[in-house]
């Protein structure tokens, strides 16, 4: 669908729920932030933060350093991912500057559904938390999922924290090769029954 979604909206939700859409909204409210689709004006700034090291180094598909011209070409991946329905990738905007990505893929393949990161100057506001509820909250009222997975490496625990406050909770650990070395990781998660729990469903 085109238009915004807020989830604070009730009526609004259940209307999009039922309208048999398999469109995600381009547009969602989820104070302090709000998410959008991403445009190509958005790679400099994507490409200011994501290559930055602190936050390019947690995460397993970000390049460092960070080349011109990577961003473009990421946000035309993204768009035609979108058109696919594979992945559903949503700037996140506080005060209408972009601060970081949130992203959501329906089939979880060879990494779990849910992935974001956050620029370095806007650690510890939130953002992620609130990003993550929000579609976390739209996948499960959209489409036809009955969990969502997510991962992060075991010596993030800002990670950590940003999973277990939207009740996602352990469901794995291992190693994975990570940017040429082997990794802790742990993947966390959380049915539908287990979100319409937490929500008073």
């Amino acid at each position: 669908m085109r238009g915004t979604f807020d989830q604070a909206d009730n009526e609004a939700f259940d209307t999009l729920r039922f309208s048999g859409e398999s469109l995600l909204p381009e547009r969602i409210l989820a104070s302090p932030v709000a998410l959008r689709r991403l445009a190509t004006s958005d790679a400099p700034r994507v490409q200011l933060l994501a290559g930055e090291r602190a936050v390019a180094e947690l995460t397993a598909l970000i390049p460092h350093p960070y080349p011109d011209g990577a961003a473009e070409t990421w946000i035309d991946g993204q768009a035609k991912a979108w058109s696919a329905g594979k992945e559903y990738t949503y700037a996140i905007d506080a005060d209408s500057v972009l601060v970081g990505v949130v992203d959501l893929r329906p089939a979880a393949a060879e990494r779990e559904n849910l992935g974001y990161w956050i620029g370095r100057p806007y650690w510890g506001r939130g953002y992620a938390t609130a990003a993550a509820n929000a579609l976390i909250a739209l996948a499960f009222a959209l489409l036809d999922l009955d969990k969502l997975t997510a991962s992060h490496l075991a010596r993030n625990p800002a990670s950590q924290r940003v999973m277990e406050k939207c009740g996602m909770r352990l469901l794995d650990t291992g190693t994975r090769e990570h940017r040429g070395v082997s990794e802790a990781y742990c993947v966390r998660g959380i049915t539908r029954g287990e979100w319409e729990a937490r929500m008073g469903g």
